[in-house]
């Protein structure tokens, strides 16, 4: 009788965990494609600390540039080979935190203090 609730129970939890969809995909957690050229910058940091950024993206053999002028956390998405950051934070307080995405590529770095400039790069 133990070993029949015991399957049981197994059976049941198993079951639950499918209905529930206990996957990685159903979560939002996908595989990073090496090859994507999906670019995701992020900034962040003491909230409301303020920024200006230059933002070059390179893509089909073209060059685009963006300029912002934001305060943390923020976050953009681009299409691209590469991507090239120049942030400049423009608060007299607070700390900042650049995180720049592609294909499992990574490039992070963090400064404080009015006028501290940030350069990034991802390929």
């Amino acid at each position: 009788m133990i070993r029949f609730t015991s399957l049981l129970l197994i059976a049941w939890l198993g079951m639950n965990a499918i209905a529930a969809g206990d996957n990685a995909k159903s979560r939002g957690v996908m595989p990073v494609e090496k090859n994507s050229n999906q670019i995701e910058i992020l900034f962040d940091g003491e909230p409301g600390t303020r920024f200006v950024a230059t933002l070059t993206i390179h893509r089909d053999g073209e060059i685009e540039t963006h300029e912002l002028e934001e305060a943390v956390p923020s976050q953009y998405r681009y299409q691209g080979e590469a991507l090239e950051a120049s942030v400049r934070q423009t608060s007299p307080e607070g700390g900042l935190t650049v995180e720049v995405r592609k294909g499992g590529n990574v490039s992070r770095s963090s400064s404080s203090g009015e006028h501290s400039r940030l350069r990034l790069q991802v390929r």
